[in-house]
């Protein structure tokens, strides 16, 4: 009798083994399908934000180089025009007044003479380039205060680490940013210095786990993935914001920029015709001039409206101060 229990015991253990190898065998197989699931989430939230991210970088690049380009060309052609005219100590008009109100106070023809001043004390005067970080830098903050830590003949190198020492715009340009001496790979910031820090500590096949205890750890991994997916749509969020905001702001920059190379084109004509005295113009020289003088003047405000404030976040203002000055660019 005894050894038929015992037979019997043996026989179970045996199937009892064979259950839990088949088991284990198949939480082994789902485990590796939900780290592949899991995997795959990541990869296509990598890939979403990192497009994004390059064609954000790329708009906010274009928009610093043609601040450059503007500064080089039809800012330094109407300062020198400009700069003929003699008595315009009463330069006046309606229109004009319009931009001394609100956000435009502190824009002045000074101000501007002081950052083209600048950019050639600086380095980045005609003939020069600007390209990467330091043209990045130079879209997405207000120039004028670029330009015044530039001003050392170093203006390249200040630019560019005005980039590197910003998260967000050393993440623009790169793919990932330096935290606490280390690499802080794409996912774990969130712009705006959020974190999530989701870390995937098991993806594809587990070898070596039971299999019951693969499966749990894949689920967790599932549900990080998830949660770096999550992350990764706010991240794209605000690069599309920040893309948007900066278009918008190229786009009337540009515009304002080819109003005042014709107005800059009309102002030499009428010095040609009228002389430099701006007391002894007719009225409709007088428009002219001040026509120049607006366009000017909408330029300095464009350069003086930042994109990103200083921790990278995009200034939420911005938008609204850059449709009030296209409004005016008529």
């Amino acid at each position: 009798m005894v050894p038929v229990i015992l037979g019997a015991f043996a026989a179970g253990t045996a199937l009892y083994g064979a259950y839990k190898g088949v088991s284990g065998a198949i939480d082994h197989n789902n485990a590796s399908d939900i780290n592949d699931d899991a995997k795959s989430i990541v990869d296509r939230a990598n890939a979403r934000v990192n497009t994004q991210r390059q064609s954000t970088n790329a708009v906010l690049e274009d928009y610093g180089s043609r601040k450059l380009r503007a500064f080089n060309g039809v800012i330094a052609e109407f300062i020198e025009t400009f700069g003929k005219l003699k008595n315009v100590e009463t330069l006046r008009s309606p229109e004009l007044e319009k931009l001394n109100l609100g956000d435009f106070s502190t824009v002045t023809l000074e101000g501007l003479k002081n950052d083209y001043a600048l950019l050639k004390s600086s380095g980045l005067g005609l003939g020069s380039g600007i390209g990467g970080g330091a043209a990045v830098a130079f879209g997405a903050y207000n120039g004028t205060m670029l330009l015044a830590t530039a001003s050392t003949g170093t203006a390249i190198s200040t630019l560019s680490g005005a980039a590197a020492t910003n998260a967000t715009l050393a993440w623009l340009g790169g793919g990932s940013i330096a935290a606490g001496g280390g690499g802080m790979a794409l996912g774990t910031m969130i712009l705006g210095a959020v974190a999530v820090g989701p870390a995937l500590a098991i993806l594809g096949h587990i070898v070596g786990n039971k299999g019951e205890e693969a499966l749990n750890n894949a689920r967790s991994n599932l549900q990080q993935a998830k949660t770096f997916r999550d992350a990764a749509t706010l991240m794209h969020t605000k690069l599309e914001s920040i893309q948007r905001v900066s278009s918008l702001a190229n786009g009337t920059f540009s515009k304002i920029s080819s109003h005042l190379r014709l107005a800059v084109r009309d102002l030499n004509r009428a010095i040609e015709e009228h002389g430099e005295n701006y007391a002894l113009f007719p009225v409709e020289a007088r428009e002219t001039v001040l026509r120049s003088v607006k366009f000017a003047q909408l330029l300095k405000a464009m350069i003086d409206t930042p994109i990103l404030d200083k921790d990278g976040n995009l200034v939420l203002s911005t938008e609204k101060q850059v449709e009030d000055i296209a409004a005016l660019a008529v």
